[in-house]
């Protein structure tokens, strides 16, 4: 004989439980700053709320469970859908796996939340403590997951952005979770009292991280008319290249293929030849190549650049000394170096450019770095000043690190050899009157990474990124939201150079100062040109930053 539903299952159940289900799902999926512009301030004060709801009708911990973890699951989906725009099939299994997980966290969350125990106060500070810690936690696994922590939904508004400068990121996802957890007893409460009584606490916690901001933001507004920072010029290049790998080239046809890229570059780099210019920024992996790989025939490599930039560009050009060229077989050849210092010659200012490097570690291996370096120029009668090296820290897995035997026999399959080497500490640069320090692509997404740098002296923080992996999709905004929000934890200002997303220079407040495309930005991605900018270097002390150097 079959039991009947109890009356908290029909409310699980019902057609109202299912509306708040539906739309609890749509303003927390799309509740992100990449999607729009109202529905994250929505989803940080009631999106949660709405589904928790109805969780509380669930009749047991399991369900609780498994209710939590397929809602949580399917709003994933939909927000790390930028996943399937990579050009290789076995992207889908990682997309569905880490779905899964971030949806097995919140269902251990579901578990938690016994609607007796919600009547305390204390209880929801507990709960939303243990979910910032499960976010935080994921940034230790393997290379680290950083994208999508719920607090990303108040930082697509100026004002609630500042709270970041308290406590970050993980800071804002404790508020989101904080606020919704108020927000649950005024709906699920019988007792008017307690139902006001909870009303004005989550009105505060609510309207609290605005009221923040713009009181921050006027102190620092203020701080900046009362003394003008310095600047620095910046000209970042977006050269909008399609990724190497896909193209199949032989040696002699691809070192042909790169020549071209370097012209595209000039020509790029051309407009702006007769501008006072502190510091270029060539993105990362800006072409193929090592640093020192000597391919290029330095007649070919001469004749373009006269082309170019007219028969006095000759008199920058670097003397063909190594480690810039080397004979072979009776001619000279140059390395990605060369037309680096040449450029930096010509234009009088340092480069910051994304190669691959090499070099010869203590056991005789030849260890592989995705690296930033800053080249300066040229002094004469004087050598070769090798550049500042920064060696990334946070590999791509698949395409970088490859951390499993049978998953390196898989991204053999599809052309992806060996792994590079992380780097090992945050490095800071002295280039004119600011001190930079390089993130490479999704550094910039790990707080912790980028905090570092702020304790070693940054008064800059400089990104160079190619988002080509994932064209056409949400990804270059969402890593685009992460470098804004660094901006406020750090208190530093912010400029970021790519091959493809969004090129853009903020503030030490997270306002943009200039963004490549202007206010279609986002569909500049395949756009190839240049953003010439001054860069405020106004910067300042964060709770945050400190926080996070005594830890």
């Amino acid at each position: 004989m079959q039991t009947p539903p109890t009356d908290r299952e029909n409310k699980l159940f019902s057609f109202p439980a299912l509306s708040y289900i539906l739309i609890s799902f749509i303003v927390v999926a799309f509740g992100q700053p990449a999607w729009g512009s109202w529905l994250p301030g929505l989803s940080a004060i009631l999106g949660y709320a709405l589904f928790w709801k109805v969780l509380t009708c669930a009749t047991s911990a399991f369900q609780r469970f498994c209710l939590a973890t397929a809602w949580f699951f399917a709003v994933q989906l939909v927000q790390l859908f930028w996943f399937v725009s990579h050009p290789y099939w076995y992207i889908i299994s990682v997309y569905l796996f880490l779905s899964i997980m971030i949806g097995f966290q919140f269902g251990i969350i579901g578990i938690l939340l016994y609607p007796q125990k919600l009547k305390n106060p204390l209880y929801g500070v507990f709960i939303a403590l243990l979910w910032t810690v499960f976010e935080f936690s994921r940034l230790f696994v393997l290379s680290g997951f950083s994208f999508n922590p719920v607090g990303l939904s108040l930082t697509g508004n100026l004002y609630s952005l500042q709270m970041a400068s308290l406590f970050g990121i993980y800071g804002l996802s404790f508020w989101v979770f904080l606020t919704n957890l108020a927000l649950l007893p005024v709906l699920i409460q019988s007792d008017r009292f307690k139902k006001k009584y909870y009303f004005l606490l989550w009105a505060f916690l609510a309207a609290f991280p605005y009221l923040y901001g713009a009181i921050h933001i006027k102190v620092h507004e203020n701080a900046m008319k009362q003394s003008p920072p310095p600047s620095l010029t910046a000209l970042l290049v977006q050269t909008a290249f399609p990724v190497e790998e896909t193209l199949g080239f032989n040696h002699d046809v691809m070192v042909h293929y790169v020549m071209n890229e370097w012209t595209e570059i000039i020509k790029i780099l051309k407009p702006y030849r007769h501008k006072s210019i502190d510091l270029i920024v060539l993105p990362e992996f800006v072409v193929p190549f090592g640093t020192y790989s000597f391919v290029y025939p330095l007649k070919d490599v001469v004749k373009i650049f006269s082309e170019e930039l007219g028969e006095e560009v000759q008199k920058y050009l670097p003397p063909p000394q190594f480690p810039l060229s080397s004979k072979q077989d009776g001619s000279t050849y140059v390395s990605n170096a060369y037309w680096i210092a040449a450029i930096a010659n010509y234009f009088n200012a340092d480069i910051l450019a994304g190669l691959e490097d090499a070099e010869i570690d203590n056991e005789g291996k030849t260890q592989y770095y995705s690296s930033a370096q800053l080249f300066r120029p040229l002094q004469k009668n004087t050598p070769f000043p090798f550049p500042d090296r920064y060696e990334k820290r946070v590999l791509v897995p698949m395409g970088e690190y490859i951390p499993f035997g049978w998953c390196r026999d898989l991204a053999a399959e599809y052309g992806v050899f060996g792994s590079f080497t992380a780097g090992k500490e945050a490095k800071v640069m002295q280039c004119k009157n600011a001190s930079i320090a390089p993130s490479i692509c999704y550094e910039e997404t790990f707080t912790n990474i980028i905090v570092e740098c702020k304790e070693k002296g940054a008064t800059l923080l400089v990104n160079v990124t190619s988002d080509v992996w994932y064209p056409n999709s949400l990804l270059p905004r969402q890593h685009f939201d992460h470098a804004r929000l660094r901006t406020v934890e750090t208190g530093l200002p912010l400029i970021r150079a790519c091959n493809t997303g969004i090129t853009v220079a903020f503030d030490s407040l997270g306002k943009i100062i200039a963004v490549y495309g202007g206010e279609h930005f986002e569909k500049a991605e395949w756009e190839r040109g240049a953003l010439l900018v001054d860069v405020p270097l106004y910067h300042y002390n964060t709770l945050y930053s400190w926080l996070m150097k005594t830890r």
